[in-house]
């Protein structure tokens, strides 16, 4: 008997209800629907202090800043699989997410200098979900950091949802193959091995 995947998706749009956080939560509709566990993380919403490369880290794999991500970290780590929504600015994954992923610093200390990450034999995944509003969008700069982020941390890179030419809020809905799509990934993602 396996027992329920945890499916950790992590908001990275500062609008609420657009269409980031459309795709995000379709996508852990469709885990939910598998039987996975759910929890969303509205980075947003936290307080969340920049990385200041002081490199303390690297003594025991603890970040010396004491805010909001201090309990995303643990999530992180126990997620069989997270899902991470951003829209694209400047070809990038937000501002948000981009705090989020320099100040997972201590999760790559602990992962590739003290060794101490979740074992292998329990395959962590990460998928991507980026809109942008150009319908010419560059994603590929997004996509090569939220790869290298996961890598990093040890997670597998699984999959993507990459949508250009949605600008206004909330108008993904007319857009029923990406929404489909998203539902998709999460079952994928929440599906037993």
């Amino acid at each position: 008997m396996t027992s329920m995947k945890l499916i950790v998706g992590i908001l990275g749009s500062p609008r609420r209800k657009g269409n980031s956080d459309i795709l995000l939560d379709k996508a852990l509709k469709g885990a939910a629907e598998e039987g996975a566990e759910v929890k969303k993380v509205i980075l947003n919403d936290l307080e969340i202090k920049p990385c200041q490369g002081c490199n303390d880290c690297h003594e025991d794999g603890t970040c010396v800043q004491r805010d909001s991500l201090t309990s995303v970290y643990d999530l992180i780590e126990t997620a069989d699989a997270v899902i991470i929504a951003s829209p694209i600015y400047f070809s990038g994954p937000s501002a948000q997410v981009k705090l989020l992923i320099d100040r997972c610093q201590c999760l790559w200390v602990r992962n590739e200098l003290l060794g101490r990450y979740p074992s292998d034999a329990k395959k962590r995944k990460g998928a991507f979900i980026a809109v942008g509003g150009d319908p010419k969008a560059v994603f590929k700069h997004a996509v090569g950091e939220v790869r290298a982020f996961y890598s990093a941390i040890g997670l597998e890179y699984d999959g993507e949802i990459l949508l250009p030419g949605v600008e206004g809020k909330g108008e993904v809905v007319s857009h029923p193959v990406a929404l489909e799509e998203a539902e998709r990934l999460g079952r994928r993602l929440a599906a037993p091995v």
